[in-house]
């Protein structure tokens, strides 16, 4: 016997004298296929979207890269059929091939030139921290406030976000995005 296959086995149908967890395996398995859309759909479609945005000013991409977020993330507390699921992980993931590069170019083309790389290399360690203590903070805020809770905060911050980067941009971009949302 294979005492690791033996743990997995324990895992994914309960210890012994717990009732077995064969919806554990599910998870993971939709989690690995929504995940692996969200991989497949970076690779094929985040450098002709960046492209097709290029002439875009980067406080647009990060408007709507933080709205689509927003979106996908948030409207995980309405969604309960797979198909809805796989629509919001789109959702989300042109967010994210939206605002990730937008970022990172806008905090190029705005840091002094002497002070671009300290930058850079904040921007760069508060991702890492976010993207470390996210998974935590989020398990923590789910177990206080369940599901739809957290896509609810999911869905404010996002949106809270896109507000305050429309609310930072220049006054003659701000003007657009405004009558953009407007008309």
């Amino acid at each position: 016997m294979n005492p690791k296959l033996d743990a997995g086995k324990q895992v994914l149908e309960g210890a012994p004298g717990r009732a077995a967890r064969p919806w554990l395996l599910t998870v993971s398995i939709v989690a690995a296929v929504l995940f692996t859309i969200n991989t497949l759909l970076i690779v094929a479609l985040e450098v002709p979207l960046n492209s097709a945005t290029s002439r875009w000013p980067n406080t647009w991409s990060l408007v709507a890269g933080s709205l689509l977020f927003a979106i996908g993330f948030g409207a995980l507390a309405l969604v309960s059929s797979a198909g809805g699921i796989l629509a919001m992980v789109v959702v989300w993931t042109f967010g994210e091939m939206m605002l990730f590069p937008a970022m990172a170019a806008h905090l190029g083309e705005n840091a002094p030139d002497s002070l671009r790389g300290t930058y850079m290399g904040a921007y760069s360690m508060s991702l890492s921290i976010a993207l470390t203590l996210g998974p935590w903070m989020g398990t923590q805020l789910l177990g206080a406030i369940g599901p739809a809770g957290i896509w609810s905060v999911m869905f404010a911050l996002g949106a809270l976000a896109a507000a305050l980067m429309v609310y930072a941009a220049p006054p003659h971009l701000r003007r657009r995005a405004v009558a953009a949302v407007e008309s």
